[in-house]
């Protein structure tokens, strides 16, 4: 049996660098109206999914501020769409206006032959799964969001509004969940996610 670390660390699922793009307009993802699931085993397969929507931090941004025209919004609009389905884990996507589409997302793999997973990619994360060789351990993150960007969000209108639910065969050794049950082996937690500023969350399993 793999002896292993599985940290979920996350203030309302969204990692620093979505925000940090909030500032600097590069091509980020906020994750909202969302539903995540993620399965993973001891040999360290695993099944993440995503249904919901996904704003561009940049476009929407620019949308509050009436620097996108009808004509220029429906160019990038486009351009966005065909960057997400460059990842054949996403399924067809559509565009929502202010900055938001509508998406679905599913991937299958093994953290332990892969060593990391980005949702939505490497340089946009608001999921990361890595596994650490040495300590045999497999962590999954989102980081906080700074308190400053909070105004920028919310006159954005954003709100997260989402779930995130984890099963797995796995010892459970820390979790703030909202709910907790687990069924012989197999443990289902659940996070809902309704605003902005809510605790990180967390969940260690080994």
């Amino acid at each position: 049996m793999m002896h292993r670390v599985f940290a979920v660390w996350r203030r309302y699922f969204t990692a620093a660098l979505l925000l940090a793009c909030v500032a600097a307009l590069q091509s980020c993802y906020l994750p909202e109206q969302f539903t995540a699931d993620l399965q993973l085993s001891r040999n360290g397969d695993y099944h993440f999914s995503y249904k919901g929507q996904l704003r561009h931090a940049a476009l929407a941004k620019d949308l509050m501020d009436g620097k996108v025209t009808p004509a220029d919004e429906k160019q990038r609009a486009a351009t966005i769409l065909n960057d997400l389905e460059r990842d054949v884990a996403f399924g067809p996507s559509t565009y929502a206006g202010r900055g938001v589409f509508n998406v679905s997302y599913d991937r299958t793999g093994n953290i332990m032959q892969e060593k990391s997973f980005n949702f939505v990619r490497r340089n946009s994360r608001i999921l990361q799964m890595m596994y650490h060789e040495r300590s045999q351990t497999v962590e999954v993150r989102g980081s906080s969001v700074p308190a400053q960007y909070l105004d920028t969000l919310t006159a954005m209108g954003y709100v997260p509004n989402g779930t995130i639910t984890v099963h797995t065969n796995v010892h459970v050794r820390r979790e703030n969940a909202s709910s907790r049950k687990t069924v012989e082996d197999e443990t289902t937690l659940n996070w809902t996610i309704q605003k902005l500023g809510e605790p990180a969350l967390i969940l260690i399993l080994g």
